[in-house]
């Protein structure tokens, strides 16, 4: 139990006391609590009676009141206040506080933990980009974001897995193909030009070269579409292996790369279409299948559809829809895995894309609790005040891999996860390769490296937290940073649900600076032996909650630095 929960079912119990006492109606009204902005207020407060005030018909100072003299006697709570217009402030006990010097402690990596999804299966699908290119710092964000995500997940005691979606059928991939093809021909000599809409970097030159060096000029009597649809696999292939090389050296291990073609050769695509037909949402006009229903928006037309017709899933040509493959997949996932929930790490430019989903997988009866879109907006690369935006077939982008190269794996995610998902993130590339606190994620692990180093000054002089007494703990700067650690579990409980992990990067940050100013004023390690150890047993909780955040984050928590 959080340090929140705790109090909000103190305070609950206090106004069901005063709902039966003094004979209130019955409400829906939620009470929740949070932390006032001002510590001088409390550690937390609620504004329930703000929210009761109409439906109970009475002013918000009465019905707090009757809630805080209503709050059970707590260990972890010094005093209950009521403050204008109608608040309920709780102050925790500071003693109570020091205590939990010595819970965090002895939690060690259990210290946030929860069984509360425990017995789910759920599938985070991210990146997934269409395998025509290198991963790009535009489009590797959701890299980062669906693998914390999934940590967190797991971290809540769930069977999550990782997926990477490999889109490897469709228009893109035919140019990828042809892009190939043209560049193998130039290979040897023939005057041929990509094509307006083809892949003009020189990744295709070395794709083209690998086909060159296996087969010499074994494909060259082919016609040009043919080469094109023959290559295909072989630049798939290519791409996907360095996916899978990059992504690991970002820290991302998939559990599954899922090739799209998959849908259409086991023929399940064909067989949800079949449903799709069956229950009356798949109808056939002008040679294509369209999906239509009710739901379907019919105020403009879209990408050439006339929504008083539809979304085509099956094009005229008989070739499937990324609509209709995306339908077919999810169907795959939610019903023939058995997985209990999927979570999309998508890119922004996906939201029209969500909305047909939105109506889709309902006509299959899969319910929208089962699945959920977290969508990111791209990335600005940041050099010398310059931004420049990076796009994969212009051939003016920058690699992700150069980017580690430059400034490693933990700079590389912690700046990538610094920003909500839904704000332009610019990564500052500059910023990233300084050794200095000015360097955000350096700045969180020096103080873990810090705390390291105390122990070490410590074990010099024979002294260890062992049989600490923390209830010597009792400065403001040393009970702050242990208020700080026991939001830690209120952190990873909400996230849970909003999914928001970018908070995690503003929590380090807060506590390695809490933690730097305590530093500055306190020794930890002095003569008096008896307050030493207590404050050794304090840093040590401190270091294992940077720990813990840091390893969700998949960002090292070194001991030297």
């Amino acid at each position: 139990m959080t340090t929140a929960e705790l109090i909000q079912g103190l305070l609950r119990d206090a106004l069901a006391r005063a709902a039966s006492e003094l004979g209130w109606p019955a409400s829906d009204a939620t009470l929740e609590v949070e932390h006032p902005a001002d510590p001088a207020h409390g550690d937390y407060a609620t504004s329930v009676a703000l929210k009761l005030a109409r439906p109970l018909r009475k002013p918000p100072l009465e019905i707090a009141t009757a809630i805080r003299d209503r709050v059970a006697p707590h260990e972890a709570v010094s005093a209950v206040t009521v403050a204008k217009p109608g608040f309920v402030n709780v102050a925790l006990n500071d003693a109570w506080v020091a205590a939990q010097v010595e819970v965090i402690a002895r939690a060690g990596t259990d210290f946030g933990r929860t069984k509360a999804l425990a017995g789910s299966r759920i599938q985070v699908e991210f990146v997934s980009a269409n395998p025509t290119g290198p991963v790009t710092v535009a489009n590797a964000r959701g890299g980062p974001l669906g693998d914390v995500i999934a940590s967190l997940l797991a971290f809540h005691g769930a069977d999550v897995q990782r997926e990477y979606y490999v889109e490897d059928t469709g228009t893109q991939v035919d140019r990828f193909g042809m892009s190939i093809a043209v560049r193998y021909r130039q290979l040897f000599g023939e005057e041929i030009e990509l094509p307006p809409d083809g892949y003009p970097s020189d990744y295709i030159k070395d794709i083209a070269r690998l086909l060159g060096d296996r087969d010499g000029d074994a494909h060259l009597r082919l016609p040009l579409d043919e080469q094109a649809k023959l290559f295909v696999p072989f630049g798939i292939e290519w791409v996907v292996g360095e996916a899978k090389r990059v992504t690991v050296k970002l820290g991302i291990a998939f559990d599954v790369w899922f090739m799209q073609h998959t849908l259409l050769t086991s023929g399940y695509f064909d067989e949800t279409m079949t449903k799709l037909r069956e229950k009356g949402y798949l109808v056939e006009r002008d040679g294509a299948v369209w999906f239509d229903s009710p739901d379907v928006p019919r105020d403009k037309a879209r990408d050439g559809e006339d929504k008083e017709e539809g979304w085509v899933v099956v094009r005229s040509n008989g070739d499937p829809t990324y609509l209709g493959k995306d339908i077919a997949y999810h169907r795959l996932c939610l019903e023939q895995r058995g997985l209990d929930r999927k979570i999309n790490v998508w890119g922004a430019n996906t939201q029209y894309h969500l909305l047909q989903m939105k109506i889709a997988l309902p006509a299959l009866g899969i319910p929208d609790d089962r699945w959920r879109v977290v969508l990111y907006q791209y990335v600005r690369f940041v050099h010398e005040g310059v931004l420049q935006r990076m796009g994969k077939r212009t051939g003016q982008f920058l690699l992700l891999e150069d980017v580690l190269d430059a400034v490693g794996k933990d700079a590389t995610r912690f700046f990538l996860l610094q920003s909500s998902a839904d704000r332009q993130l610019d990564f500052d590339f500059e910023l990233a390769l300084q050794q200095s606190n000015e360097n955000p994620v350096y700045y969180v692990q020096y103080a873990h490296a810090r705390i390291a180093s105390i122990f070490r000054t410590a074990s010099e002089k024979d002294l260890s937290s062992a049989d600490a007494d923390v209830s010597l703990l009792t400065d403001a700067a040393e009970l702050q940073l242990v208020r700080h650690c026991l939001r830690f579990p209120e952190l990873v409980a909400e996230l849970r649900e909003t999914l928001g992990v970018h908070a995690l990067t503003t929590y380090a940050m807060e506590l390695a600076g809490l933690f730097h100013g305590f530093y500055k004023g306190n020794r930890v390690v002095g003569d008096d032996a008896a307050r030493s150890k207590a404050r050794l047993r304090l840093v040590e909780a401190v270091q294992l909650t940077l720990r813990q955040v840091l390893t969700l984050l998949g960002v090292s928590a070194p001991d030297q630095m």
